[in-house]
């Protein structure tokens, strides 16, 4: 689609007024323009980062919008930034130091539970932890779970998933309501805070800002529903001869277990040996098997009402052995499985130098895909070492590997094209499942998506934001 024109604001202001400006109304917590206090803004979790011009950091619904209507008349670029735990730089300005950051790291101004709803309306600049830590006071959780500690405004833009999807949904099932800010020259403040779990009386703003990276706007305040926290936990960690056999024992413990299932996650015998070799890892089996699944069982009922979760979970998986869907099977306490799963990508990346994929097929479709993967990663690059795992029972795979520091950076690129073409063109998958679009990605947008979804793309970006100066991507 053409380029757009730029919608003026009625004044202009320099950026030497703008800094004035900020500082005058907002206070001196709320500019950073020195460059060693600037750089906890510039470095992505995962790539690299750019040079912010300044930071701006507003403390409420209302300094944000002030804010972006002084950062458009001024007419400069700027990213909005949550917790910088995004993995696709989309959050991170750009290298030429000609972006701002807009951080909603001080917008904590709104943690409130309702117990009678079961939600929480919580501030944009709280972390995931802040969240649970209030919900647990009521024997609520929002249940999310994540390696990292995201702010909510950044989990509501990229409908942070997690590892407890299959139960729970990702953010955007659990999201009842969302306040933002739009990058128009008015700074229009959009949705609401009611916590309602039905209403279909207009315009869903939380379906339109809720995983689009921030391309429509900038969260403010999010109503999110809160789940009863668990009084029983069973895990387990079993080894199995194949991921095939793995999407069939997924069936068979979901048939025998039902809705206790909150966690299924397969990890590859090559990951779980970068466990085993990494300080401080153990992963538990005498010999690491060629596949194994972490499957998670729980319950807000406890022990008193005569369930027994472990002991459900032992005989099922008892089940499974005797019909040789399962080889070994080792029963732990929770914490110290979850320890080996949470501890995969660290462990992978101290091997070498790793490349990463963030992908997502049907779970139908899951083995002979991950069966393929492995086949174009031996063709193209026969030195790799695979150590994929993943969100098992909801299709996702994070196809990590480590390969020679030395390697051309044409060959890698040419394994992606080859591996996002199977995902996206003969498996109908994602290219990127949970993480984003993000400059990391954009690529791919632009290849995979079809027309009509991108060009729709383009015209609510230009209609949000008009003058183009939100975020580092553009959605055209």
């Amino acid at each position: 689609m053409s380029a757009h024109k730029e919608s003026h604001h009625p004044i202009s202001r320099s950026p030497e007024d703008l800094m004035k400006r900020l500082l005058a109304s907002l206070g001196p917590l709320a500019l950073i323009t020195q460059p060693f206090d600037k750089q906890a803004y510039e470095m992505g979790a995962r790539h690299a980062g750019g040079v912010a011009r300044a930071v701006v950091r507003p403390a409420s619904a209302e300094e944000m919008s002030w804010t972006i209507k002084e950062l458009l008349a001024a007419r400069v670029h700027f990213v909005a930034q949550g917790a910088v735990t995004g993995l696709v730089s989309g959050a991170t300005p750009t290298q030429d130091g000609s972006q701002w950051v807009l951080s909603t790291q001080r917008l904590r101004d709104v943690l409130e539970v309702d117990v009678i709803n079961r939600s929480a309306t919580v501030a944009a600049g709280f972390r995931l932890s802040d969240l649970n830590k209030a919900a647990a006071e009521h024997g609520l959780t929002f249940p999310i779970d994540l390696g990292s500690d995201p702010s909510i405004g950044g989990m509501v833009a990229t409908n942070t998933g997690g590892a407890r999807l299959l139960r729970y949904g990702g953010v955007r099932e659990n999201l009842l309501d969302v306040q933002g800010v739009l990058a128009t020259p008015e700074g229009t403040q959009v949705g609401g805070a009611r916590g309602l779990w039905k209403n279909n009386t207009g315009l869903s703003w939380k379906q339109l800002l809720c995983g689009t990276f921030g391309a429509f706007g900038v969260v403010t305040r999010a109503t999110v529903k809160l789940h009863p926290l668990q009084k029983q936990t069973a895990t387990a960690l079993l080894a199995v001869e194949s991921s095939a056999m793995a999407m069939q024992l997924l069936c068979a413990l979901e048939a025998d277990l039902g809705e206790f299932v909150s966690a299924f996650e397969g990890i590859s015998g090559a990951a779980l040996d970068a466990v085993a070799n990494h300080p401080g890892g153990s992963v538990l089996f005498p010999h690491t098997p060629r596949y194994a699944v972490l499957i998670e069982i729980s319950s807000a009922i406890g022990l008193e009402s005569g369930l027994n979760l472990e002991s459900l979970l032992i005989h099922a998986m008892e089940k499974q052995l005797n019909n040789g869907l399962i080889l070994d099977a080792i029963v732990g306490k929770p914490e110290q499985i979850w320890r080996i799963r949470h501890s995969l990508s660290e462990a992978v990346q101290g091997l070498g130098r790793m490349i990463a994929f963030d992908l997502a097929v049907k779970r139908s479709s899951f083995a002979l895909f991950r069966d393929r993967c492995l086949e174009v990663v031996a063709k193209q690059v026969p030195s790799a070492l695979v150590c994929d795992f993943g969100h098992l029972g909801d299709g996702g795979v994070h196809l990590n590997m480590v390969v020679p520091q030395d390697i051309e950076a044409a060959r890698i690129d040419e394994l992606r094209d080859e591996i996002y073409d199977l995902t996206v063109l003969e498996y109908d998958g994602s290219f990127s499942a949970e993480h984003g679009v993000g400059p990391y990605n954009l690529k791919w947008y632009q290849r995979y998506l079809d027309d009509a979804t991108k060009d729709w793309a383009h015209l609510l970006h230009f209609h949000f934001d008009p003058n183009a100066k939100l975020g580092n991507i553009r959605l055209d």
